[in-house]
């Protein structure tokens, strides 16, 4: 297992993005520590399963996942470069894992964005305004250079990660998002007030003018303000995610919705990232359609 991962690290692991990169090295060390010395072929499931549930000890549900996941995804490297047989991966297939703690998703109403955004000062009234109505991840709105807005075209060919600016995060990331107008004169007004004002300057940038750092904003300022409002804290991936079921309610088409926030499959847009419950309204038109006025007569 050491040699495969060394191998992993001259053959693959610049071909990855950084994100990727640092998730498999984290997941290495705790792999290494149990399965280093051994010889990949002689690894079996049960001492997979005995690896994943004594990690589950120490680490939450989605890690002891990302975990197992990693170890799956090194050792499919060892049956495609013939280490092992095909088909004998100890780490694929259906194991016992933690059970995931539900995700409580508070996605802002659009009266309480309209709210907060008016309730923050420049430069976060823009930021949110752009998470929200835009769709933009935080790494991505943390990368922005003011050439990259162009009129009511945003141009997303960056990304923050972990203060180093990288790539965005798939192919499909790598896109141009229209935004609104009340967003273009938000970033407007915070570019006429703003230190650096350059084309290749950091819209939203610090002293030195390089990107912000969103997760310090969100924790010391947004979720500060927002409580002082009577709101919920919410996430840059709230409003992220407050963008495609606003989007669906407003009655946008799902394809236009996927391009503007960079995924790559409409399922994800549409599935994972929007969240309707208008259950009362469902059943008014199944019922309008099932019990038609013909219907109400003839009964």
């Amino acid at each position: 297992m050491n040699d495969l991962i060394t191998q992993w690290r001259v053959l693959v692991k610049l071909n990855l993005k950084r994100s990727t990169q640092d998730s498999y090295e984290w997941a290495f060390k705790r792999i290494q520590q149990t399965f280093g010395p051994a010889a990949v072929a002689d690894i079996e499931r049960a001492e997979v399963q005995a690896f994943l549930t004594a990690s589950s000890r120490e680490l939450a549900p989605e890690s002891v996942r990302d975990l197992r996941a990693r170890l799956r995804g090194v050792i499919t490297l060892a049956e495609e470069w013939g280490w092992l047989k095909t088909g004998s991966n100890p780490a694929a297939g259906r194991m016992r894992l933690p059970g995931r703690a539900p995700r409580v998703k508070r996605i802002p109403t659009p009266d309480e964005f309209r709210t907060l955004v008016q309730g923050l000062p420049q430069p976060y009234r823009a930021i949110v305004c752009l998470a929200g109505l835009g769709g933009l991840r935080r790494g991505e709105l943390a990368a922005l250079r003011w050439d990259d807005f162009q009129g009511r075209k945003v141009v997303v060919d960056e990304a923050v990660y972990r203060g180093s600016l990288d790539t965005p995060k798939s192919l499909a990331s790598k896109r141009t998002v229209t935004i609104p107008s009340i967003a273009v004169d938000l970033v407007e007004d915070w570019r006429s007030q703003c230190r650096f004002q350059g084309q290749r300057d950091f819209a939203f940038s610090i002293r030195t003018n390089s990107p912000i750092d969103l997760n310090r904003v969100i924790e010391r300022t947004i979720k500060p303000i927002a409580e002082g409002l009577g709101l919920p804290r919410f996430s840059w991936h709230d409003f992220r995610h407050a963008y495609t079921t606003w989007g669906r309610s407003a009655g946008v088409e799902v394809e236009i919705m996927r391009d503007q926030v960079g995924h790559a499959s409409v399922l994800m847009t549409q599935d994972v990232y929007s969240h309707l419950d208008d259950r009362e309204g469902a059943a008014d038109k199944i019922g309008r359609y099932v019990w038609s006025d013909d219907s109400e007569e003839a009964a």
